[in-house]
C-alpha cells in the first residue's frame, strides 16, 4: 500500500495464500450500538501499533474520566441535534424502510441500532420516524445505552491532526482494533459526535467548548482523531447496509 496526498493506494499481487485472525474476523466486525455486560475488557490485548506510526491509542478506564468521557458524548449529541445543517446531514444518512436500504446500500438502518428482536420486530412495523424524533431517539440512547454501559472509551490520537497520511494511518488502527475485538467477542462502537462538534466550531468559528474539554482528558499535545467504545455485547451486532464489491472496487 501506497500513501498518497489525498488517498492511499493497494497494488494488488499474486502469491501463496496467507492465514490471518484478522481477516478470519472481517465477517463479524459490525458496529455495536447496544448495550453492553458490565464486566472489564482487557483494551492492551487490541492494540497492534507495529508499522503504523505517528498515532497513539489512549484508553479511557477509570471511574471519573470515564464519566467526564460519556458527559462530553451526550453534550455533543445534545448539540448535535441542536444544530440544524449537522441534524440534517446526519439524518440523510437513515435509511428508513427496505426500499431506501435496496436504492442505496449504505448509511443507517433499523437494523443497526442494538435493538432487541421484539422492539425491532415493532419499530419496523412503525410509520418511518421524523428527523427530530430520530435525534431524540439517539439522544436517548446515547444517555441510556451508549454511555451507561460502555466498559471502557478508546481515542486515537495523534499529534499531526490535519495530516492526510496520519488520518489514513489512524483509519487502519482503528480497523485493527475493531477486527482484532471481533476476534476476541468484544464489541466495538464508534462514537464520532465529539470531534464532529470540534470541526463544527472551527469551521463556523464559534467558541470552542468540546476541544478544551475533550484536551483534559488526553495527554498534553494529543488530539483526538476518532472515539470508540468497547465492551462485551448483550446481543450481536447485526450487519448494516454496503454496497455489492463490483460497485466500490475498479
Amino acid at each position: 500500500m501506497t500513501l498518497l496526498p489525498d488517498g492511499a493506494r493497494i497494488d494488488v499481487t499474486t502469491g501463496p495464500p496467507v492465514g490471518s485472525p484478522l481477516y478470519d474476523a472481517i465477517g463479524e466486525r459490525h458496529t455495536n450500538r447496544g448495550p453492553f455486560e458490565d464486566k472489564p475488557v482487557a483494551t492492551s490485548t487490541l492494540v497492534d501499533l507495529a508499522g503504523l506510526s505517528g498515532v497513539q491509542v489512549r484508553w479511557i478506564l477509570d471511574p471519573e474520566p470515564r464519566a467526564a468521557m460519556s458527559r462530553l458524548l451526550i453534550d455533543a449529541a445534545a448539540a448535535l441535534c441542536a444544530d440544524e445543517q449537522q441534524s440534517r446531514d446526519n439524518f440523510a444518512w437513515f435509511r428508513g424502510g427496505n426500499d431506501d436500504v435496496q436504492r442505496h446500500r449504505d448509511g443507517l438502518s433499523l437494523g443497526g441500532q442494538g435493538f432487541g428482536p421484539l422492539m425491532l420486530a415493532v419499530a419496523k412495523l412503525l410509520p418511518a420516524s421524523s428527523r427530530e424524533a430520530g435525534d431524540q431517539f439517539w439522544l436517548k440512547q446515547t444517555i441510556t445505552v451508549h454511555t451507561a454501559t460502555a466498559a471502557a472509551y478508546g481515542v486515537i490520537t495523534t499529534n499531526t491532526p490535519d495530516d492526510r497520511a496520519t488520518q489514513l494511518t489512524a483509519g487502519r488502527l482503528l480497523e485493527r482494533i475493531h477486527l482484532t475485538a471481533a476476534s476476541q467477542g468484544i464489541a466495538l462502537h464508534h462514537m464520532n459526535q465529539v470531534t464532529e462538534r470540534i470541526d463544527r466550531e472551527r469551521s463556523t468559528g464559534a467558541v470552542a467548548t468540546f476541544g478544551p474539554r475533550f484536551a483534559s482528558l488526553l495527554p498534553p499535545g494529543e488530539q483526538p482523531l476518532l472515539t470508540f467504545r468497547v465492551g462485551y455485547p448483550v446481543r450481536d451486532g447485526a450487519p448494516s447496509p454496503r454496497r455489492d464489491v463490483a460497485q466500490v472496487v475498479r
